[in-house]
């Protein structure tokens, strides 16, 4: 069977050098986020859904919390996790795993950094809320973060270039194909080059209410950014959601 494009990038390297931006500053800012929404305790069970080099995991055992699985399909990343949770001194547990087929019973799941709508299929990104409903305890709570599909529309830069610490070039090509933002990225290496793809669906904030709603989700809060402000689809940079099970109606 043909790889998906998500097994060869994740297993790159050069995926965490490209995206050094994403650093432990803004994973602090959106755990304080999910802290301040859910009030979590301590000993709550947590799931990071497709962990990648467990940044959020391990600052979450930084801050106390006791009890946190790291999910992964790359078993690149998943290595690099445990080998920062060794080095930061904290106990998380990383598994490779699926995140269409998970198991488990969570106070909260928390699906950080545009981890969703990867597959090219709509049923097997439902399936991954499918699985969060049935792996979530009464009134706990699905945090997902991800890109707002109107600004990525209306916003588009079609290429860019830059360099990392290795003094690889790396050009990325943006298009809009259908419902989904497909990236080629091509690395230069001295004479050689490497190609790899990234493709996500552009989920609405409608269809993550209706699929939600399937799986007994209520959504509760939607924010545009990390500091907390209410979405709003022709400004915000992120849509970042906040579902409980069984719980309230949204706040709006």
């Amino acid at each position: 069977m043909k790889k998906q494009w998500y097994e060869d990038w994740f297993a790159d390297e050069r995926y965490l050098a490209l995206y050094l931006h994403r650093n432990t500053a803004e994973a602090e800012r959106a755990l304080d986020l999910i802290e301040r929404t859910t009030g979590i305790g301590k000993d709550a069970a947590i799931l990071d859904l497709a962990c990648g080099a467990g940044r959020h995991s391990i600052s979450l055992a930084k801050r106390g919390y006791t009890t946190i699985t790291g999910i992964d399909l790359s078993p690149t990343l998943i290595a690099e996790a445990k080998k920062n949770a060794v080095a930061e001194g904290v106990a998380v547990r990383f598994e490779l795993q699926d995140m269409r087929s998970f198991t488990g019973s969570y106070d909260l799941v928390m699906n950080l950094f545009t981890s969703f709508g990867y597959f090219p299929d709509d049923a097997e990104n439902e399936a991954v809320i499918c699985r969060v409903g049935a792996c979530l305890k009464a009134s706990g709570y699905f945090v997902i973060d991800f890109l707002n599909a109107e600004i990525v529309r209306r916003d588009l830069v079609t290429h860019d270039e830059k360099t990392i610490a290795s003094g690889e070039r790396i050009e990325q090509f943006r298009e809009i194909s259908g419902n989904r933002i497909d990236k080629r990225i091509i690395i230069h290496s001295g004479n050689t080059a490497s190609e790899f793809r990234e493709s996500v669906r552009l989920y609405e904030l409608q269809d993550f209410e209706r699929m939600f709603a399937a799986e007994g989700l209520s959504m509760v809060k939607v924010f545009g950014d990390y500091s907390g402000v209410p979405f709003e689809a022709g400004s915000s940079p992120r849509l970042i959601l906040v579902a409980k099970k069984d719980g309230k109606q949204m706040d709006r």
